[in-house]
């Protein structure tokens, strides 16, 4: 007996096998196809941008500036409709700058700030996208990052807590202030896609990303710009963080200066960043030591010459994030338009 069932035991064993075989990469296509349609098939994607207190006029010009570019870029790139925006403004003067070109701009304050969460939480449909932008200064306060506001600054766990009630299938917050990693593991949850401008350490020092930002999305940065970066064949919100970065770290390094901020990606929902960029940053040129003493032969000026003409190869393109457990992945499926040329 035990005999006879033995080939019929191994049939279905090798039955399930099979099953398994098949059933694995399909579970795992369909899973990734839900990520993807997830983040892809938005009904309406809206947007709240909101600055701190600009604190002097040199960076009022400067915050200025990258708002009035991220109004015409958040239609035309991030899809935004103009109806869809909501902007609030670090101060009188900045607001009247802004007004020109989006007349329903209002002053930041925390008030103002939890309202607009509140409202977009109340009003927010399932399928729709809701991006956040926040740009300004912070300093440390004991455990605190506050955001400064006119009136009452803002700390993250204040903030994470207004925006707890946010729901909807696309959930952005891109955080460009100093002291921002600190508020990832707060506002974190699954679903919801958090970009910082520095990592949770001391990098209180005003950023370059929020410019680096909205020239990459107009197309006017020092030498990076927007494209299908990672190689996907698609343009995706993950491209967006990796070319400022890219930017970001072309212009600490055009000055010769230290980074002094480290920008961190999480969207698997674990309240811990990544520097998701690190592989795709281009290598730091190595400095040629000057020799001491007297001048080489002048039999090797001809070989200098040709190594300094050869430029060097580029680094391997890095592989795909395929797994919806890393950081990273779901920023894949958030879609953009192609900026015009």
């Amino acid at each position: 007996m035990r005999v006879r069932s033995l080939p019929l035991l191994v049939l279905l064993l090798g039955s399930c096998v099979a099953v398994s075989a098949i059933a694995g990469p399909r579970a795992a296509a369909a899973e990734r196809a839900a990520d993807g349609d997830a983040a892809a098939a938005v009904a309406n994607r809206r947007m709240l941008i909101c600055c701190g207190l600009p604190g002097d006029d040199r960076h009022r010009e400067q915050m200025t500036a990258a708002i009035e570019s991220l109004i015409t870029t958040s239609q035309t790139v991030l899809g935004v409709p103009p109806d869809q925006l909501t902007i609030l403004a670090g101060d009188e003067v900045m607001q009247t700058a802004l007004q020109p070109l989006h007349s329903a701009t209002g002053i930041c304050t925390r008030e103002t700030l939890e309202t607009a969460l509140a409202e977009a939480a109340k009003t927010l449909k399932p399928s729709d996208a809701y991006w956040v932008m926040m740009i300004g200064h912070s300093h440390p306060y004991g455990v605190e990052s506050q955001f400064n506001v006119s009136g009452r600054d803002i700390n993250q766990s204040q903030f994470a807590q207004a925006a707890a009630a946010i729901e909807c299938r696309e959930q952005v917050f891109w955080l460009t202030q100093p002291l921002s990693g600190f508020w990832i593991k707060p506002l974190a949850r699954p679903g919801r896609i958090i970009m910082t401008a520095t990592e949770a350490d001391l990098e209180f020092t005003a950023t370059e990303m929020p410019y680096a930002l909205a020239a990459v999305l107009d197309g006017s940065g020092d030498t990076e710009s927007l494209h299908d970066i990672d190689g996907d064949g698609t343009l995706s919100l993950l491209d967006l963080y990796l070319a400022t970065n890219i930017e970001v770290t072309a212009r600490f390094r055009a000055i010769d200066r230290l980074q002094t901020e480290h920008a961190q990606l999480d969207d698997n929902g674990d309240g811990r960043g990544s520097e998701v960029q690190q592989p795709y940053l281009p290598v730091e040129p190595e400095e040629d030591e000057e020799e001491d003493g007297q001048e080489e032969g002048k039999e090797d000026e001809s070989d200098a010459d040709d190594a300094q003409a050869a430029e060097p190869a580029p680094a391997p393109k890095p592989a795909l994030i395929q797994s919806h457990n890393l950081d990273g992945f779901r920023s894949r499926y958030v879609m953009l338009e192609t900026p015009a040329t």
